[in-house]
């Protein structure tokens, strides 16, 4: 999905003035079609590409953005990127999506947050009493782990084993055949997908789930999350990557009824343009059970309203920012 996202781009960067980046409440939720049609009919005429794909976070949404960058993108003016803390998960299995981003910059920035949260769990347990020795192997043992996991994921990506059959798939085919032949941009080549599918209505389970988040949003509106040192510089590094290409990143939060959401350090948040649909009062129409599809997502009804929503809020910040140019 991502390789033939960034190959399309590759081809056709210049073609775009928006990006969308971000997890599947990107991907499944964005359509540049509506989005572009209303941002033209309010005196904005913009392409925009959804650059989405499920599962991605910070960091690999900075690597792909440094990927994009790399390529032709001289109408590149807007990058809409998904709001995240800096993940260091691991997966059971070695897969290309989860290792291409394993260069050394993200590796650090990933072996600098484990040791943090280690540090943090040590700290907390010394609220209550001192350390005890076998909590303290625990802790550092598991963070060991994970971080000899990740620096697994960047070995196999500096010897690129297991990368012969790609290598050979270029050899073969064009890159314009490639894009032909794409499957992962949808309908409308435009990088949109339907999350749902067939499937546009929750199970009776998934209900039950989202009407408890819902009802909790509704008592007690979500919070803001500032989220460790690793993280606010790795959100700082990505947004000024951004500005550097001459573009303007707007940060997003999805329509999700999520307890906490994560936000950038306040001096930040004051500076930074951001779009936030967490509000379940103020954004109803993507919280209603019609629209969704479970807590994370909506369905395809949610997602043009979603996108009209969005594309409102572009119009405003773009006139907003002619104002503020004009002034100067």
């Amino acid at each position: 999905m991502v390789r033939e996202k960034l190959l399309h781009l590759a081809g056709r960067g210049d073609d775009y003035d928006v990006l969308f980046v971000g997890s599947s409440r990107i991907h499944f939720q964005v359509l540049p079609s509506i989005f572009d049609r209303l941002a033209a009919e309010n005196g904005v005429v913009v392409r925009s590409f959804n650059v989405g794909a499920a599962g991605m976070g910070s960091p690999e949404d900075a690597y792909l953005i440094d990927e994009i960058l790399r390529r032709p993108h001289r109408r590149l003016r807007w990058v809409f990127v998904e709001l995240s803390r800096l993940g260091t998960g691991l997966r059971p299995e070695v897969t290309a999506r989860f290792t291409y981003w394993h260069d050394a910059p993200r590796l650090w920035l990933v072996a600098r947050r484990l040791c943090g949260q280690a540090l943090e769990d040590e700290a907390r347990l010394r609220q209550f009493r001192s350390v005890p020795l076998a909590a303290r192997y625990e802790i550092w043992s598991t963070t060991a782990c994970k971080l000899l996991g990740h620096i697994r994921y960047w070995a196999i990506r500096c010897s690129n084993l297991g990368r012969g059959t790609e290598i050979l798939d270029r050899w073969l085919r064009s890159r314009i055949e490639q894009s032909k032949s794409a499957r992962f941009l949808g309908p409308g080549m435009d990088g949109w997908e339907s999350a749902g599918r067939n499937v546009q209505q929750m199970t009776a389970e998934a209900r039950r789930k989202y009407e408890a988040s819902y009802a909790d949003r509704l008592a007690r509106p979500a919070g803001k999350e500032r989220g460790d040192d690793v993280s606010q510089f790795a959100l700082a590094k990505l947004v000024a990557t951004i500005e550097r290409a001459g573009a303007l990143p707007v940060l997003v939060i999805p329509p999700t009824p999520f307890e906490k959401h994560f936000f950038p350090t306040p001096e930040r948040e004051a500076k930074w343009q951001i779009i936030d649909f967490s509000d379940v009062r103020r954004n109803e129409d993507l919280y209603v059970p019609e629209h969704r599809i479970d807590e994370e997502h909506v369905n395809t009804a949610g997602a043009e309203l979603f996108t009209a929503a969005l594309a409102r809020e572009f119009v405003a910040l773009v006139k907003k920012v002619d104002q503020s140019a004009v002034k100067r």
